[in-house]
């Protein structure tokens, strides 16, 4: 049976256009990004990610190992999850990218967001709601299912897990604004400069983007199903960046080359990426009720 993943036509790799990371991107993106927490690399990608947010016991990491323990492969463009489904696991992804889509009647796809190594497709808890998007992989992946009676007693055993999955949802919900806002405000190479910035972050969160470079096996096709635009409108984009010296991409490879420039011309903020990071400040009804 076709992937619906394939459905969406004109997939030419990226670097028919040729070539789309080095020095800092300001503070946020220095190789730093990682948390004091963490003394040491952790190798379980979702160990690594839930340690930037709390501080993780021994039992902690022995029980996410358990989870990374039975990762299965699956090739590229495989379905996983279909719009209306109820998922009965969730899945982790240990190697490889995934997304959630939704398509269109006429066949038109609009990715909502990529799971990257150490990204959790979590289970709704308390109402086993139907899904409104699907979730297919995008390159070939390993992936761990994690079944409901195994995810609720751990989220039950480990609270420290527990809230810091509390916290991965609310950057989830963050970075959604943030891809409307980046939709909705910006033009398509502010756009495209947007999202290369947020891969890097996160990429690097992952281990996987040593200095500005990191792996990119994401499409044409893909990046236009993301960022709104036509497959034309996304190669025109790249050889702008391309022009402009930003960025290259060699194979599969993507590297930023002026990191400051291009986090200048998408506006780039990373805060939402790192909420534990950000300071607290008054808000404006705690100053009216001073």
């Amino acid at each position: 049976m076709t992937s619906p993943l394939v459905a969406a036509s004109g997939r030419a790799p990226l670097d028919e256009v040729g070539t789309v990371a080095s020095q800092a991107l300001g503070p946020v993106f220095s190789e730093t990004v990682q948390s004091a927490r963490m003394e040491q690399p952790l190798r379980d990608p979702l160990a690594r990610k839930l340690a930037t947010y709390v501080d993780l016991t021994p039992g902690d990491l022995l029980d996410l190992e358990e989870w990374a323990a039975n990762g299965r492969r699956f090739a590229a463009q495989t379905p996983l999850l279909h719009q209306s489904d109820v998922p009965e696991s969730a899945i982790l992804v240990l190697d490889g990218f995934a997304c959630r889509y939704k398509f269109l009647t006429n066949g038109r796809r609009q990715i909502t967001a990529y799971l990257l190594p150490g990204d959790l497709f979590e289970l709704d808890l308390d109402f086993r709601l139907p899904l409104d998007c699907a979730v297919g992989t995008l390159t070939a992946c390993q992936l761990a299912f994690i079944p409901r009676a195994d995810y609720e007693d751990l989220i039950g055993r480990r609270p420290r897990i527990a809230r810091a999955l509390q916290m991965v949802r609310l950057t989830e919900a963050a970075t959604l604004r943030e891809w409307i806002t980046n939709l909705g405000s910006r033009s398509g190479p502010e756009r495209l400069a947007h999202f290369l910035c947020e891969m890097l972050l996160r990429l690097r969160t992952a281990g996987l983007a040593p200095g500005n470079q990191y792996s990119f096996p994401i499409t044409q096709a893909d990046l236009a199903d993301t960022l709104g635009m036509s497959c034309v409108h996304i190669n025109r984009v790249l050889q702008k960046l391309r022009r402009d010296g930003l960025i290259e991409l060699s194979g599969r490879r993507l590297t930023i080359l002026k990191p400051e420039g291009l986090r200048l011309l998408a506006e780039y903020d990373a805060s939402y990426l790192e909420p534990a990071a950000v300071p607290l400040r008054p808000s404006a009804i705690d100053k009216l009720n001073a």
